[in-house]
């Protein structure tokens, strides 16, 4: 090889080495920028882990409380039959102050 060809052999590499370099730099501003975007959605998806956890958990009280009244609305539906049976029945025996309590009166 000669001189020459050694130089250019050189600048190449040297130009390559350049590029390369320019080519690393922008790369690694570019990761930069990407750790903190990953940075910015570790968070977000902390936060949405805990909000989703939180519905949860509301969710289980309100089925519960929801259970809790079903039940108290069952009891409730079995007292006011039982006191609709109760006037129907009086209703049915004349009870209500209709003509058979004048004739007790008489």
């Amino acid at each position: 090889m000669t001189n020459e060809e050694i130089q250019r052999t050189m600048e190449f590499i040297i130009k390559h080495q350049e590029s390369f370099s320019e080519r690393m730099e922008v790369l690694s501003e570019s990761h930069a920028k990407s750790e903190g975007r990953i940075t910015r959605l570790e968070g977000a998806f902390v936060n949405l882990y805990s909000t989703v956890s939180k519905l949860a958990d509301t969710a289980a009280k309100h089925e519960k409380a929801l259970a809790t009244l079903t039940e108290s609305q069952a009891h409730t539906d079995e007292r006011s039959n039982n006191l609709i049976d109760v006037v129907e029945r009086l209703i049915s025996e004349g009870r209500n102050g209709g003509p058979d309590r004048k004739k007790r009166r008489k």
